[in-house]
């Protein structure tokens, strides 16, 4: 079994669980991945507390997920609010190959976790969203662009039709837009982590 970790932590209205969606969709429906996707939200749900799990099984023979809960420490873990944060300790992510942490610099003040985990990236998600497509919403597939190059679970065109089954015609250029600004942050850490090794 090679299972990938992923758990997505914020508050409600930041697009946790629709980024926990998208990843399953494209790991599952385009990469035909054995994929589970878990969720839990406080009562109230937007400006709550709350987080989404994703757990694949990157070996193709293997067809059921025989633990549907995403298991720490996570080979990905996404944070977007201060009380999520809050909650996160170095052991929580993989040391290695994987091991991402990504966290949003514009809701978050301080990730003390982040100086001791080699592959965090701090990025200023909301921001981004706003100064470059006017819509917070777009954060979310900014995040699944970084994520799609990071994980390297699934292909960029599993990742763009998966963009196309989520977000409305209307909205589909600007989302594509936001996907490869994501998409570029991802590679740009990646070369950063390389030429770091060297």
């Amino acid at each position: 079994m090679v299972r990938y970790e992923i758990r997505i932590s914020g508050y409600g209205g930041q697009g946790v669980i629709t980024l926990s969606k998208m990843i399953i969709t494209a790991s599952s429906l385009y990469e035909n991945l054995a994929s589970t996707q878990t969720e839990a939200y406080s009562a109230a749900a937007r400006g709550g507390k709350c987080w989404a799990e994703v757990v694949v099984e990157l070996d193709r023979k293997i067809e059921l997920i025989d633990y549907p809960k995403a298991l720490s420490p996570y080979d990905f873990l996404i944070v977007l609010s201060e009380e999520a944060a809050s909650d996160v300790k170095p052991d929580f992510v993989k040391d290695g190959k994987t091991g991402f942490l990504i966290w949003d610099t514009s809701t978050i003040s301080k990730m003390r976790a982040a100086k001791r985990i080699k592959k965090s990236l701090g990025i200023p998600i909301q921001k981004l969203a706003v100064e470059k497509f006017n819509n917070i919403v777009f954060g979310n597939t900014i995040l699944f662009g970084i994520f799609t190059v990071l994980s390297g679970i699934f292909s960029e065109e599993s990742a763009i039709e998966t963009i196309k089954y989520f977000v409305p015609a209307s909205t589909l250029d600007i989302n594509l837009e936001a996907f490869e600004l994501g998409k570029q942050e991802g590679l740009e850490f990646l070369k950063n982590l390389q030429e770091g090794d060297n």
